[in-house]
């Protein structure tokens, strides 16, 4: 098994096991809710900062890093068509129904935001 369910189920067993504390102990509740505070930092922590691959250096030198510095395009492959970037043909604070181009929003007049 991947070690993030692992360490999912672990976690959700925890939590169980801490609500029943909490019911039923009522007494170590505290100690419970630190614990497993303290078990999910720990489980975070060996999860994502253990298990991440250490990148490798460039070879190019500072030279490529600021080359590529601003917007990357879209490469385009051979005999695959670009997709346009995508349209929001309505209002986002009032849902009105917008026609294509349109700056200003009719009913609120809130700018209407460009994503492309």
């Amino acid at each position: 098994m991947q070690r993030r369910l692992v360490f999912s189920l672990v976690n959700i067993g925890m939590a169980v096991a801490v609500l029943t504390v909490l019911f039923l102990f009522p007494r170590y509740a505290g100690y419970a809710v630190y614990a497993f505070f303290g078990w999910f930092l720990v489980s975070l922590s060996v999860v994502w900062f253990a298990g991440a691959p250490a990148r490798a250096p460039t070879s190019a030198g500072p030279a490529a890093g600021a080359a590529s510095a601003g917007p990357v395009a879209p490469v385009a492959r051979p005999g695959v068509a670009p997709t346009p970037p995508a349209r929001i043909d309505f209002c986002i604070y009032c849902a009105a129904d917008l026609p294509a181009g349109t700056p200003r929003c009719r009913s609120c007049g809130h700018n209407v935001p460009n994503f492309a």
